[in-house]
């Protein structure tokens, strides 16, 4: 079986401070979906920051 991840993002953009920052949480990523995410998330939201946690 493939190792899963969690995956968290975090944004310090003022909408999204009332829940301390977090945006989303992804459960149960392969690593090839993780890789994919965390690249789309550098082009498309550069403010965030993710915190990659393996299951």
């Amino acid at each position: 079986m493939d190792q899963l991840y969690t995956v968290e993002a975090f944004s310090n953009e003022p909408e999204h401070r009332p829940s301390r920052g977090c945006v989303y949480i992804v459960t149960d990523l392969t690593g090839e979906q993780k890789e994919a995410l965390v690249a789309r998330e550098a082009v498309e939201n550069p403010d965030r920051w993710l915190k990659v946690t393996a299951q």
